[in-house]
């Protein structure tokens, strides 16, 4: 009775070890990617619940901060993006604006009264009107002028002089460097120049937002395409103001290094890989 009372002891007691041990293992533990980009506003949509608005906005989280990128030009339609995909304003560290069109600027207010710690960027060149509306909502932008670390391994190009002038956004990943862009109002080369010269990177991984070619032709786009295929740009997503000829012509060029953007698309690099997909409707990414 004695023995078998210690040898069902002794497995209870291995069968514990054996759980713990399992529990411990790093590859039994979920972990977040390295870095998740959610498109929240764009003229497409990749989600039959997310309605399309002309405008851009994404949602980044790396290195355990989140950060806002624009903020679309319908502040009750980002608003109700929010909650349908399942994020929190108040879990929002920084939001910062790429240049002064309402089409990227107008929502930061709205999501500033639902989260009044959020910290809010502006260039310094925005017109007065934007930080008299900021001042109506008790909100206090920081006026970025040159090139800063907006987070570890975010930064800002700060000014880039254009019609509008904008800055854009480099996230320096496992990969290669990550870039957004607003509108590309001073231009998408020039603006991948800047990074790639502020940074000294010879390449960018992958570049997503507006492009700024809705309007040109076909062999300005095509020429533009081979710039940036010269300058190393790996992969892309034309959003917003690219237009849909730059957009095909971008899938013809780029073949499966094209991404197709809109409301509701997730970007993540994780164990080296860069992946490009739409969550379920209902179905949100892990929190964090």
């Amino acid at each position: 009775m004695t023995r078998h009372f210690v040898r069902s002891v002794a497995a209870l007691l291995c069968y514990l070890v054996t759980l713990s041990v399992q529990a411990e293992d790093p590859q039994q533990v979920q972990t977040d990617p390295e870095l998740e980009i959610q498109i929240l506003y764009d003229n497409t949509s990749a989600r039959e619940d997310l309605r399309r608005g002309w405008g851009f906005s994404a949602l980044i989280d790396f290195r355990g901060h989140r950060i806002l990128f624009d903020s679309g030009s319908d502040p009750i339609l980002i608003l109700e993006h929010l909650e349908l995909m399942q994020i929190d304003p108040k879990s929002i560290e920084h939001a910062i604006i790429s240049h002064q069109h309402a089409d990227h600027l107008r929502g930061v207010y709205w999501i500033f009264e639902k989260n009044p710690d959020l910290k809010v960027h502006f260039l310094d060149c925005f017109p007065e009107e934007a930080f008299r509306r900021a001042k109506g909502v008790k909100m206090v932008p920081h006026r970025i002028t040159g090139p800063f670390e907006l987070t570890p391994g975010i930064f800002s190009t700060g000014i880039v002089d254009g019609l509008p002038s904008e800055q854009s956004l480099v996230i320096e990943t496992s990969v290669g460097p990550v870039m957004l862009v607003g509108c590309s109002h001073p231009g998408i080369v020039r603006l991948v120049k800047t990074v790639q010269e502020q940074r000294q990177k010879d390449s960018i991984r992958y570049l997503l937002g507006g492009f700024h070619l809705l309007r040109k032709k076909p062999e300005d786009i095509k020429q533009t395409i081979n710039q940036l295929q010269d300058l190393k740009v790996q992969s892309v997503s034309p959003a917003h103001c690219s237009g849909d000829l730059a957009t095909e012509m971008f899938h013809i060029l780029y073949g499966p290094q094209f991404h197709a953007p809109g409301v509701g698309r997730r970007i993540v690099i994780e164990n080296g890989e860069l992946t490009v997909s739409t969550l379920p409707v209902n179905e949100k990414a892990p929190s964090r």
